[in-house]
């Protein structure tokens, strides 16, 4: 052994390889999770969740209350137009692989923070477009990244700090996105007003950028043993090449995408799919539907409202009863998932207020069953050590179709020259999304009893 002031080099290729074998065991102490500590810190955590959730899709849901305005504005078509909103939200899914991955190597406060500030650049700048291309590249691309590096931390963090309350906390968590609906819709109509779109959409950077402070509040779960491990492996002065072994493997255990070879994970991601297809049509449509039903523009934001505080309520009632151990969490999300494409197929038969609120309330609520069950059927099926990686690929799928759905949407809404359409299509793909969902249990148990014992 040579020693350099206070560093020590190991030469001996015994102590070396002794070094590399406690390499390889902290590298595996790392990719186990640390335990939950189901509580404590982990509310502070579950609050943060919660506002950024509130921040992130009360900004992406509320698109719609300015859908009139851009098409008077860009004078584009309304398939281009719907643009706009497909392509934050799904850009914001689409990178959930890389945001997992960043979050695993950075922690989850840096990829936060650093979203937040990414997709507060995008809303501002976009405001000076000249054109809806322009606005689409720095709203809907830019803005969309950041709040994608924003999401799947916030669902992660939650689920690595509980585990006898994992469905409740996350549904919690996930009702800042309903609160968020709820609260924007009517504040975007206000600051339209007030304002016109450009200023609206200056203040809502303002108070996106209050994020990074909830960001702040993010603190990671270490594993004691991994982290004294690689203190004696610093201490020991490990050189360069082990370093590079180290560091290669650590990126490799972080983004792993063996997930895409599961049957089980690939018909849940099917699933998942057909869902977001449809799913942001509603929030989208809705407005103008009630706008040709010559109801006011107030009535129209209020539609979406109570999506936001049905999905705000329907996030805690169906996180405490996914908790439960009688409930099945795959049949509950494929019944929920049925109900509300078939009642969103119904829409165009609703010509009343009363009654479009009332669908309004009911697909808010299989909203606020969809989004705490994702997190929670991944760990049923695959283990919640492919919690990170499974939510972030699952991510990618659901932003794929929420690029495609909206915009779908309006081409048919164009052709037909009404919104009957767009509603037939999104429950048509809700629908079928529950449907293949059922036989998810019985695919995962032929798959696991395929499995080879040895390996």
């Amino acid at each position: 052994m040579e020693t350099n002031g206070d560093v020590f080099v190991v030469s001996n290729g015994a102590q070396q390889q002794s070094i590399d074998h406690v390499t390889i065991s902290s590298t595996r102490s790392q990719n186990k999770p640390p335990t939950a500590p189901d509580g404590g810190w982990g509310w502070v955590i579950t609050f943060s969740s919660f506002m950024l959730n509130f921040l992130v899709d009360g900004v992406s849901l509320s698109v719609g209350i300015f859908f009139n305005t851009f098409l008077t504005t860009f004078g584009e078509s309304k398939g281009k137009t719907q643009l706009l909103s497909s392509v934050i939200n799904g850009v914001a899914y689409i990178v959930g692989p890389i945001s997992g991955s960043f979050a695993n190597r950075f922690g989850c406060r840096t990829a936060t923070g650093l979203g937040i500030i990414i997709a507060s650049v995008g809303i501002f700048f976009s405001t000076f477009s000249p054109s809806l291309d322009v606005m689409i590249l720095l709203y809907g691309v830019m803005g969309g990244i950041g709040f994608g590096l924003v999401y799947t931390p916030s669902i992660v963090i939650v689920s690595y700090y509980f585990e006898k309350r994992r469905a409740l906390a996350t549904g919690i968590a996930a009702c800042g996105s309903g609160i968020g609906g709820f609260v924007f819709a009517p504040l975007c109509v206000l600051l339209l007003e007030m304002y016109g779109w450009r200023g609206a959409f200056w203040v809502i950077t303002g108070i996106v950028l209050n994020g990074v402070v909830f960001a702040a509040f993010y603190r990671e779960l270490k594993s004691p043993r991994a982290g004294k491990e690689l203190n004696n492996v610093d201490r020991a002065g490990t050189n360069n090449e082990s370093n590079c072994r180290r560091t290669c493997s650590s990126v490799s255990l972080k983004f792993d995408c063996s997930l895409l070879k599961s049957p089980c994970f690939a018909v849940f991601s099917l699933s998942c799919f057909l869902m977001s297809t449809g799913w942001y049509i509603p929030f989208n449509f809705l407005p103008v539907l009630a706008d040709d039903l010559n109801l006011s523009a107030n009535e129209g934001a209020l539609l979406i409202s109570i999506i936001g505080i049905s999905n705000t309520a329907s996030n805690v009632v169906f996180g405490f009863i996914i908790d439960l151990p009688c409930v099945d969490s795959i049949l509950l999300n494929s019944v929920v998932l049925v109900i509300g494409g078939v009642t969103t197929c119904l829409v165009p038969y609703c010509r009343e207020f009363a009654i479009l609120a009332t669908y309004s309330a009911l697909f808010g609520a299989v909203g606020g069953a969809f989004q705490p069950l994702n997190s929670i059927i991944i760990i049923d099926l695959k283990g919640i050590e492919k919690l990170s990686n499974g939510f972030g690929l699952l991510n990618l799928f659901i932003g794929i179709a929420s690029i495609i759905g909206s915009p779908i949407a309006g081409i048919l809404s164009d052709v037909t020259a009404g919104y009957d359409a767009a509603f037939y299509f999104a429950g048509a793909t809700i629908t079928i999304a529950g449907i293949v969902s059922f036989p998810l249990r019985l695919i995962a148990k032929c798959e696991n009893s395929n499995k080879d014992p040895s390996v």
